[in-house]
């Protein structure tokens, strides 16, 4: 059988140098058109410095606010339901939502800084995969070369070699190729396995910045909720502010309206003494100064004078005694009824002890008297009435005045309590 032709068989020593030649000038262009032959990295990008310290500093005041927010909630928590809390309430909700802005503008730094991550490591990949794109380029054609020239190819440049030293020359020349060819492979698995840690740390990234976002959405919702419940206290307090304005001017009509009442009885008790030429009695003296009855017996819910509910003040003639629905009411001085009366809070009873001196029990359910009847100390005149949450009476005296009568503190007239 014919032996196959070679280069570098020994009939044909110029082929062979020809040859050798012409790879030794394939090798420098496949080097040379060749990405760096330096050993790829192998591990993923790592998070730079800059973008390590903001997520760093912002996660720092996340953690701080979130406290802040956390300890609003459970002051707001401790403060609902009490009767003077409606206004510290609306500080706390809008220092929530103070707080739940602060909250938004750190997520926006932490996308912001993400969002810089994730383009600094998808222009990483993107070189990683030019790179890798190029040494498989390199390599594909040394495989094809390789193939192409067959499995005996070094061995027949070897024997084709015109002197020891053309060997030894010929020898590091295939090591040399040898070399270049492992460094090949071995790149382009380096690479391989870089560009798979790239995606992989991109995909963790785009699911970092995912979460970020979808907090984002929540504390806008959240945002959204405390701003409902500042509105709802917003119109809570108008609705009290228009409440208390008409139950002002309620309760200031009410008192002129018994003022001008008593008035008018003073001036009718002196007209009727005038005219006959006699002068009454009052059955109160200074003597009986803490000295009666009271009324009727419990807590005392507001004492004489204005009272203040907020910003709101209330003028108070009189003291506003608890007790329970249908109690029992009585004079605590022997007089004559001088008017009974249904107003808008429930029936008022006004006693006069002559002298003028009159005492005025206000918001019965009922009376048992009628006008111009007398009755004696200790009698019942009524029953306790009020509101339906909180039974009570206001109870009122008047002493003579330079002008007629004035409302004084009761307190003054009733007995002292243990």
């Amino acid at each position: 059988m014919a032996r196959p032709s070679s280069p570098c068989h020994p009939p044909a020593p110029a082929r062979c140098r020809a040859w050798t030649a012409r790879l030794v000038a394939a090798m420098s262009v496949a080097v040379a058109t060749s990405p760096t032959w330096t050993e790829p990295a192998r591990a993923i990008a790592q998070e730079s410095p800059d973008v390590r310290r903001r997520l760093d500093e912002s996660q720092a005041r996340l953690d701080l606010i979130r406290e802040e927010r956390q300890r609003l909630r459970r002051e707001l928590q401790g403060i609902a339901g009490e009767v003077s809390g409606d206004s510290a309430e609306l500080v706390n909700i809008e220092r929530q939502i103070d707080a739940s802005a602060s909250l938004l503008a750190e997520f926006d730094v932490q996308v912001l800084a993400l969002s810089d991550q994730l383009t600094a490591m998808t222009r990483e990949m993107l070189l990683t995969r030019d790179e890798l794109t190029a040494r498989r380029v390199v390599l594909r054609t040394r495989l094809r070369d390789i193939y192409k020239r067959g499995p005996l190819r070094t061995v027949e440049v070897l024997l084709s070699s015109r002197s020891f030293s053309d060997l030894l020359n010929r020898y590091r020349y295939l090591r040399d190729v040898a070399v270049f060819d492992r460094m090949l492979l071995e790149d382009v698995r380096d690479l391989e396995g870089r560009l798979a840690d790239q995606r992989g740390g991109l995909s963790r990234e785009g699911a970092r910045i995912t979460g970020v976002r979808a907090e984002h959405l929540r504390e806008y919702d959240e945002l959204e909720r405390l701003e409902g419940q500042r509105q709802e206290r917003l119109r809570r307090f108008a609705d009290r502010r228009d409440e208390a304005q008409s139950t002002l001017a309620r309760l200031a009509a009410e008192e002129a309206e018994l003022r001008a009442l008593i008035g008018g009885l003073e001036e009718r008790r002196r007209s009727a003494e005038r005219a006959a030429g006699t002068s009454s009695i009052s059955s109160l003296t200074t003597g009986d100064l803490g000295r009666l009855a009271w009324p009727v017996e419990g807590e005392i819910l507001w004492r004489f004078g204005p009272e203040r509910e907020g910003r709101t003040t209330i003028p108070r003639e009189g003291i506003g005694i608890a007790a329970p629905r249908g109690t029992p009411v009585y004079a605590v001085d022997r007089g004559t009824v001088a008017s009974v009366a249904a107003r808008a809070s429930g029936q008022t009873v006004i006693l006069d002890h002559g002298g003028g001196f009159y005492s005025s029990y206000q918001k019965l359910r009922d009376v048992t008297v009628r006008e111009g009847q007398p009755v004696g100390e200790g009698e019942a005149i009524g029953h306790v009435g009020g509101d339906a949450t909180r039974p009570h009476i206001e109870f009122q005296i008047y002493e003579p005045g330079a002008v007629g009568p004035r409302a004084v503190d009761p307190v003054r007239w009733l007995r002292g309590r243990p």
